[in-house]
């Protein structure tokens, strides 16, 4: 068997291997590049990921999927040839990928690869059970989902207690996540909170770059509407745009070279405006460094000794320049791009195993957070009476992970009620609500089968989460006598339609 750590990223994708000797070392590509675009184009019964796909944007837009992390956990379907697509297929589509090269490069079969595969800390239960059903897809076998932050601990090895606290600042293409590590010497490394945003990333900075370049052809094109009909050009800026972010990343202004038809002309843009544009989004994520960092601080963690940057976004100079301003501590960024998919792979392989045990620091597992509150649906019949229904939090934001049958009670409401719906919530804000609007609907279950009783009849919920956040639930009467129920997950797949996908998936002929 061959351990592999996967950075499944919202815009580019990353493969570690750790060997027997317990070394890690970057899978390239058959064709020797360091990282896969996370990017699928559908023709007809035939599908590519990576470079070939993303050099299909400009020529055929209508059939390339981008960013489609952002949809995962969500009943967002895309229909390629008359077929639909959940998320967890097309990122199936991605993992296959992945894996197909690994396997070649490594010279074993799928069936042989274990993987861990990470997920942005802030994904809640829905997102993570996507993408273990997205491995399912691609036949992969996933030996557990890792978070992020984690995974850039092991690899900066953060769970040495020597290195301190950590904040790890996580900013990818189309994720944010921010947490706080630390090692002490009376207990075992752990994250002390998580913050972060599901989809804020380098999708949204080039966003801004492409609204800034066309207030800009508007100065220099008479008919701008003509131009922004047309997809070849459409493309041909929003691939300027990306490119004239990196370039701004080393340089005060960069310029590009537009034409269209007969029109030719040069567009610069400098530093300065760049960042006045991106500036909100900063904001954003300086707020989600305070929260996280008041967080570990209620919770006992050592004060901040040090930045790990994560991400390819932490390229840019005004984000760096934005925690300077916050912190007075050595900000450190190695290799952004592959730093999650090394610390993945250090786990992979004791996971595995391997003797790769001994590249993680003290052979520690670091303690990972559950990164939303989980609360139960409540509908009054006492004192205190309320007129509206309220989530009632039974598991915090921040709570040490696993967690196994953690307790709750309700009652019926209704003498000789057989039967009662149990409805699970997660907080969907930055912070802890017990508005249902504020939060998302996980967990739908109908319990069946209770003996006839007066109402406030007891029924015992027991949630458990497991270390890489996936819940499962179970119910009992007062006498702890287990309780018939039928139950879905919000925005998963149930087992018929992962086989479903699947079948689809299979059908498809992945070009190399």
């Amino acid at each position: 068997m061959v351990a592999i750590g996967i950075d499944l990223g919202t815009t580019y994708s990353c493969v570690y291997a750790a060997d027997r000797t317990g070394r890690i070392e970057l899978v390239r590509t058959p064709d020797d590049r360091e990282l896969t675009p996370s990017v699928v184009h559908f023709s007809g019964s035939k599908v590519s990921v990576g470079f070939d796909a993303k050099e299909m944007m400009g020529e055929d837009p209508d059939n390339v999927v981008v960013g489609i992390k952002r949809s995962m956990g969500k009943d967002h379907r895309q229909e390629f040839g008359g077929v639909a697509y959940t998320p967890e297929a097309i990122s199936g589509m991605i993992l296959r990928r992945l894996a197909e090269d690994a396997a070649l490069v490594l010279g074993v079969g799928i069936s042989e690869i274990q993987a861990v595969i990470t997920v942005p800390a802030y994904f809640g239960v829905a997102e993570k059970e996507a993408t273990f059903a997205a491995a399912r897809i691609a036949g992969l076998n996933c030996l557990e989902l890792l978070a992020e932050p984690a995974a850039a601990a092991y690899a900066y090895d953060a769970a040495d207690p020597a290195a301190g606290s950590s904040l790890v600042f996580d900013l990818g293409g189309g994720t944010f996540d921010v947490a706080v590590v630390a090692a002490t010497l009376s207990g075992p490394p752990r994250i002390w909170a998580v913050d972060g945003e599901s989809a804020l990333g380098g999708l949204d900075w080039d966003q801004r770059m492409v609204e800034l370049l066309w207030n800009k052809i508007e100065a220099v094109v008479e008919d701008v509407d003509d131009c922004r009909y047309d997809d070849e050009f459409v493309a041909v800026v929003g691939a300027e745009a990306e490119r004239l972010k990196r370039e701004l990343s080393v340089r005060e202004s960069a310029s590009g070279r537009f034409r269209f038809g007969k029109a030719r002309f040069g567009i610069t843009v400098t530093k300065g405006e760049f960042e006045a544009v991106c500036r909100d989004l900063v904001l954003q994520c300086h707020a989600s460094v305070e929260r996280v960092r008041r967080a570990a601080a209620s919770l006992g963690a050592p004060p901040v000794a040090r930045i790990l940057m994560v991400g390819g976004s932490t390229r840019l100079p005004m984000i760096r320049d934005e925690l300077n301003r916050m912190f007075d501590v050595p900000i450190l960024i190695g290799d952004p791009d592959k730093v999650v998919a090394q610390g993945a792979a250090r786990l992979a392989g004791r996971l595995a195993g391997s003797s790769a045990v001994h590249a993680l620091s003290g052979g520690d597992r670091i303690n990972l957070v559950l990164p939303r509150s989980i609360g139960l649906l409540i509908h009054s019949s006492a004192h205190p009476w309320r007129e509206q229904p309220y989530v009632r939090h039974i598991l915090k934001a921040n709570t040490p992970l696993p967690v196994t049958k953690a307790a709750t009670a309700v009652s019926t409401i209704f003498d000789n009620q057989d039967k009662v719906r149990i409805r699970l919530y997660e907080q969907a804000g930055a912070v802890e609500s017990e508005d249902p609007a504020d939060n998302r609907i996980i967990f739908d279950c109908e319990v069946s089968g209770l003996e006839k009783a007066p109402a406030g009849t007891e029924i015992k919920v027991l949630i458990s989460v497991a270390v890489d956040g996936r819940l499962s639930v179970e119910m009992t009467d007062g006498r702890n006598r287990p309780l018939s129920m039928e139950a879905f997950m919000e925005g998963t797949l149930d087992e018929g339609e992962i086989v479903e996908q699947r079948q689809a998936v299979a059908g498809l002929m992945l070009s190399t």
